[in-house]
Parts: C-alpha cells; structure tokens; sequence
C-alpha cells in the first residue's frame, strides 16, 4: 500500500475505514487504527503515514504513546490540541474497559491470574506501585488498591497501609503485586 498517496485517491479496498468494516480491525496495523482516529493527515503526508511516524516517535510501543501527554503529542508533526485529546480519550476507554472487566470478579487462585488481570494496568505506569488484590473467601476478587507509588525503581510502604484496605473490605485474603516500569523482573 502506498502510504504517500492520499487515501482518498487509493482503491476502497486499501483504506483503512474500509478495510475495517469489510475485514474487521485484526486485519489493520496499528499505524492504520492510529489513522482511523486522526482522520487526516497533513499536505503530502496521508494519515496512515502519520501514524506510522506516531508510533515510530514512541518506538512502535503503543505503551508508551498511551502514556503520553497532550503537550508531547502535539509534538508530532500532524497532531495537533484535538487529535492528541482524540488519542488519549481513546487509550483511557481502552484502561477503563480493562479496569471494567477487572471488576467482573475473576477468580485469582494461582499467579498467572494475577499476571492476566493487572499486566495491562501496570503496563503502563511510569513508577514502581504496589497494590493488593482483596479477595472473598471464594478467591474472587473484591477489588484491587493501590496502596502507594515509589519512584521509577524504589518502593516504601508500611504493612499497616495494606491490612488497612484488606479489613476495611473484609477480605479473607490479599495478594500483594507491584511492578517494574524498567521492565527487569528481578
């Protein structure tokens, strides 16, 4: 696909709207979904390059375009106050769907629930956090708390913060979970 040419000159079948409608959105790159909610481009550039060179700006991590700010992605030749808000409201409806299905009371009885439930929250943050999941005696989750925010490799808490959450919602038992924002597990 020629991403040089405006969109409106290709063949239907190669935009990305298009495309999504007929193929579904598994069938687009993500440059191409980054376009569907900019819109347009800019003079000489389609948008399907625009949010190439979007992604290439955070190193092709949509990880770390969705922890961008307004400010930064205004950056970006192309992007401007509304489409940089359109991005953001879009990576916050994805957290809060994730958070939302969260809440549906996953049974978190073995380390992998865990990993599945809160990988995609901690994906994103920029601090070492720790959090406890409150579990009923059924090992369904209660609800997760995040109980403190460190720095970007350090983290200080005090157990009476986490016995705090858990006997105020009487949970029957806790997992304890905190992240590595620099990726290294150890």
């Amino acid at each position: 696909m020629s991403y040089s040419m405006r969109l409106k000159d290709q063949p239907a079948s190669e935009r990305p709207r298009e495309r999504l409608a007929a193929k579904g959105p598994e069938a687009l790159s993500d440059a191409e979904l980054i376009a569907i909610l900019l819109r347009t481009g800019l003079k000489g550039v389609n948008v399907v390059e625009v949010g190439r060179q979007l992604l290439h700006r955070y190193a092709g991590s949509l990880q770390a375009l969705a922890r961008a700010s307004v400010d930064d992605l205004c950056k970006v030749k192309g992007i401007g106050r509304d489409k940089a808000v359109t991005l953001i409201a879009a990576f916050t409806l994805a957290r809060k769907m994730a958070e939302e299905l969260q809440r549906e009371s996953p049974v978190l009885d073995n380390p992998e629930a865990v990993v599945a439930l809160l990988k995609g929250q901690n994906l994103i943050k920029t601090v070492e956090t720790l959090q406890v999941l409150l579990l009923n005696t059924r090992r369904r989750l209660i609800r997760v708390e995040e109980i403190t925010d460190g720095t970007i490799d350090t983290l200080l808490v005090h157990p009476r913060e986490v016995f705090k959450a858990a006997i105020a919602a009487n949970a029957a038992a806790v997992v304890l979970a905190h992240n590595h924002p620099s990726g290294d597990p150890t």
